[in-house]
């Protein structure tokens, strides 16, 4: 069948996770620095790529424990998405998002995709980090 020029296609081939640690009686928010190619220098969240035959939930785990090393969270679906448009590839990303909480013992350990790590609180404040 013939793709036709009026239809964007979306692809779902990666996930998003979001991890939340309780640090002083304060939820925070882990952000990432990226070291590579795509997004050097900018702070995120994890993401990264379904592998074949994984179901979305599991690429989350794997990519929380390859790039922080935290292997202990209990992991949440969420009704976010993560998307954008790509102009040079016409086609909307499309990536389910995850909420997980990380035990208290857990330390991040970065692999070589990231730089620095940060535990953020709500606040605009530069003093919101541990």
């Amino acid at each position: 069948m013939a793709e036709s020029n009026h239809v964007v296609p979306v692809i779902c081939s990666g996930i998003a996770a979001v991890l939340l640690k309780k640090i002083d009686d304060e939820y925070k928010v882990l952000l990432l620095k990226r070291a590579s190619s795509v997004l050097n220098g900018a702070w995120c969240y994890i993401g990264g790529s379904i592998e074949e035959g994984e179901k979305a939930w599991e690429a989350a785990l794997r990519e929380i424990r390859e790039e922080t090393g935290i292997s202990e969270v209990s992991l949440y679906t969420s009704n976010a998405f993560d998307e954008f448009y790509s102009p040079e590839g016409n086609f909307i990303y499309k990536a389910p998002v995850f909420v997980g909480y990380v035990a208290g013992s857990q330390n991040v350990v970065l692999n070589g995709e990231h730089s620095e790590y940060r535990w953020l609180t709500g606040s605009n404040d530069q003093k919101g980090y541990a």
